[in-house]
């Protein structure tokens, strides 16, 4: 289990520099990037969905929308349902760049499959098994990240928990104080006299 998430890990290592390389060959930041990619999957979408979606607040998300409007890679539209509202989608620009992240994606995971065991290849219920346990993990990272609170509580009482071989107070453990670093009194006046 132990070697998974180290390989997960550096899966998510990978994938971060992956998307931040590709966001820059069309000139725009990571969010940026996501926000074009939930666009060509879900179609013309309203500011507050984007925002929910990236995780930004309404000003943040109207500055990423007017940074992308102004790089011609999304245009804002009426919304039909709600004239108080606006929905946003891809320009034709917009569109054929993020299709071409997704094709260049596409063909890298593809050349990943072929260097991997042909099994993979060869039995669809394999690949189905490790498809389904990839969707998994997305979805427990996401489930956990939707938890600031916990997780800033979890980190707070590990790091105020004493360590390993450590008294309560953090300093190391153990029956010989002064080989573990302590100096007493004596021992002061003895260095400095």
């Amino acid at each position: 289990m132990e070697r998974l998430a180290r390989q997960v890990r550096e899966l998510i290592v990978a994938s971060d520099h992956y998307r931040q390389t590709m966001a820059a060959g069309l000139r725009i930041g990571i969010s940026e990037s996501a926000v074009l990619g939930h666009l060509l999957h879900n179609g013309r979408q309203t500011p507050s969905v984007i925002a929910a979606r990236v995780g930004l607040t309404p000003a943040s998300t109207t500055a990423l929308l007017d940074r992308l409007a102004g790089a011609q890679l999304v245009r804002r539209m009426p919304n039909p349902h709600d004239r108080r509202s606006v929905l946003v989608e891809l320009t034709d620009l917009g569109r054929s760049g993020v299709e071409e992240m997704y094709t260049m994606f596409a063909i890298d995971i593809d050349a990943a499959l072929d260097q991997a065991d042909p099994r993979l290849r060869e039995e669809p219920e394999l690949r189905e098994a490790l498809t389904d346990l990839l969707g998994r993990m997305a979805a427990a990272l996401r489930e956990r990240s939707g938890d600031r609170r916990g997780i800033e509580e979890a980190l707070a009482e590990a790091h105020e928990a004493p360590g390993p071989g450590t008294d309560e107070a953090g300093r190391p453990d153990g029956p010989d104080d002064e080989a573990a670093g302590e100096v007493g009194d004596d021992d002061r006046h003895r260095r400095s006299g």
